[in-house]
């Protein structure tokens, strides 16, 4: 019987792809591993969920399952499995839906680590759908070099990364920053607890690489170039041989590939600073006044469990 399941599954899985787009994948065991994205999580949060997704299924030895039409395949050179049906797939058996720890999207939740036994699972009955956001490195950290082959950019977006830094300053001894302002809609959010990062806070982070370094060279990627123009430029030291460049992409994916070029970055708030900042793996300064104290973000944040520990927190 478990033979012609087996078989099944692989039917489904392997069902209109007479051209696989990379070789097939060996299922690690019987149980599939799913998550949510809702069309309207962009890139940073789609990446927490999909990073999350793969360290949860290594830990309970479980084959994660990827929708081949999600933007993170448009975006990656995916290596995980994917499928035309991630429904079909999951559908062989019971689909039991795991939500985070009180619904804490930047919080850890350690029960991940026996998912089949938190949602009550049996042989027969296997299947896990990951629902919300999972925004904690802690759950990928074992999986780190894994989480980085899977995030490798498309052949397109790498190309025009690297175009990006061709015609950028070309000193031997130059120290590249990658500065990452996230305004937009968190301007208006402050009644949730959102914040925005001051010019003071970007000047005390780029001083900090100044004084460290001979010759930096600062790269603003940002959904609000023109706040950036009009303060960034200020907040270097005047006696200082450090360069600005702004990214004027207005492609997230592009900036993302930019941030992660990159030898260090600052980061604002948001996940897509904080995916950029992982990327680039090298230092990391990050708004230490975020979230609001005492308001409804705060209540969802474990600071220790959604910024790495080595990484630098500054005001």
């Amino acid at each position: 019987m478990s033979v012609v399941l087996v078989l099944l599954v692989i039917s489904i899985l392997t069902e209109r792809q007479p051209t696989p787009l990379q070789p097939p994948i060996p299922f690690g065991s019987q149980f599939f591993l799913g998550f949510e994205l809702a069309p309207e999580r962009r890139l940073g949060n789609a990446m927490f969920t999909f990073a999350s997704a793969v360290g949860i299924a290594v830990h309970n030895n479980m084959t994660l399952i990827v929708d081949r039409f999600s933007p993170l395949v448009n975006t990656f050179r995916i290596t995980e499995l994917t499928v035309n049906d991630v429904d079909n797939a999951l559908r062989m058996s019971l689909v039991v839906r795991y939500y985070e720890h009180e619904r804490r999207a930047c919080t850890y939740d350690a029960a991940t680590r026996h998912l089949l036994k938190s949602v009550g699972q049996t042989q027969l009955r296997s299947n896990v759908r990951l629902c919300c956001y999972f925004q904690s490195w802690r759950y990928f950290d074992e999986v780190a070099d894994r989480i980085r082959q899977n995030f490798r950019f498309q052949e397109p977006i790498a190309a025009a990364a690297d175009a990006f830094f061709a015609s950028k300053s070309e000193r031997w001894n130059t120290t590249r920053v990658g500065v990452h302002v996230r305004r937009g809609d968190m301007v208006d959010a402050y009644s949730g607890g959102y914040t925005v990062a001051p010019p003071n806070y970007f000047r005390s982070a780029m001083r900090y690489f100044t004084e460290r370094y001979h010759h930096v060279e600062f790269i603003v990627c940002s959904d609000d170039i023109t706040w950036s123009q009009n303060n960034l430029p200020a907040a270097i030291d005047a006696a200082s041989t450090a360069e600005i460049k702004f990214s004027y992409t207005n492609s997230p994916a592009l900036d993302l590939a930019i941030l992660a070029r990159c030898e260090h970055v600052i980061m604002s708030v948001g996940t897509f600073g904080w995916w950029g900042a992982w990327l680039a793996n090298g230092t990391t300064i990050y708004y230490a006044d975020w979230p609001r104290p005492s308001s409804w973000l705060d209540s969802q944040v474990n600071k220790s469990d959604y910024f790495p520990p080595h990484w630098i927190p500054m005001r």
